[in-house]
């Protein structure tokens, strides 16, 4: 299954960022950076961004991402993003592994409010704080290759964003998938429709708790247990991967709610 998913996620990033065609008009709920001088659709965090500096609200946006959550939850996530397939490359290369406390998960709320919404109202998106100026997607698909295409930039805002790329390359090479547990917003956008998503993996009455599902988990969630309060029968970090569904010993894993 894992070998499956890699595959449609490089399928993905080739046809995200292919330059053939242009359709920034066109929000796809991933992370990949529409300022990449070969990129294809419109990332949904840097256009609710945009519009928050101008006090406005993207409806479009809003029902895109909106329907994706109600339909499949995280499941782009992945399958289909971009710097979810890098993160799962990563994590590949040897080095020392870590472990991160649950209540990390919640950063990312936390990135969305502030850094996504919050700076462009109060400040502007020209603001170094503003999400989409730290983002390392931004970094890796469009600062980076601008760098090299203009052949100068501010050399600082560069500088800043390199080190910020690194500390989590280093980051995600020692826990799988980091970014998406802790900082990414989208996957904190996402994540509020798992609980309603209509496919989504989930344990049936054949299941005998022997706790396979969550050994595997590319995200640790930990289903049927208590944590801040919260029963976790369906966990707002599943990116429906479906190792649990593969490793299953009853196959008491279904993907229909």
């Amino acid at each position: 299954m894992e070998r499956i998913r890699l595959k449609v996620q490089l399928i993905a990033a080739v046809l995200f960022n292919i330059g053939i065609v242009n359709w920034h008009f066109i929000c796809f709920p991933v992370l990949n950076c529409h300022s990449c001088p070969i990129s294809v659709f419109s990332c949904p965090i840097g256009i609710i961004g945009q519009f928050a500096g101008v006090g406005l609200i993207p409806l479009s946006v809003i029902g895109v991402v909106g329907l994706v959550g109600l339909v499949a939850g995280r499941i782009l996530c992945g399958w289909a993003c971009p710097f979810g397939f890098l993160q799962e490359l990563l994590y590949k290369v040897p080095y020392v592994k870590f472990n991160l406390p649950s209540w990390t998960r919640f950063v990312k709320y936390g990135v969305f409010l502030g850094l996504v919404v919050a700076v462009p109202i109060f400040f502007t998106t020209a603001s170094p704080l503003y999400f989409c100026r730290l983002c390392p997607v931004g970094t890796i698909e469009s600062a980076i290759p601008w760098a090299i295409i203009k052949g100068s930039t501010d050399i600082l805002s560069l500088s800043v964003r390199l080190f910020i790329l690194f500390a989590l390359i280093i980051s995600v090479m020692g826990h799988r998938r980091f970014f998406c547990k802790v900082i990414c917003p989208l996957g904190a956008c996402l994540s509020l429709f798992n609980r309603f998503a209509v496919v989504f993996p989930e344990r049936s009455t054949d299941c005998v708790d022997c706790g396979t599902c969550n050994k595997v988990c590319t995200m640790e969630t930990t289903q049927g247990s208590q944590k801040f309060g919260v029963y976790d029968g369906r966990a707002e970090e599943c990116i429906s991967c479906l190792e649990c569904r593969k490793k299953c010993p009853t196959e008491a894993i279904r993907i229909w709610g």
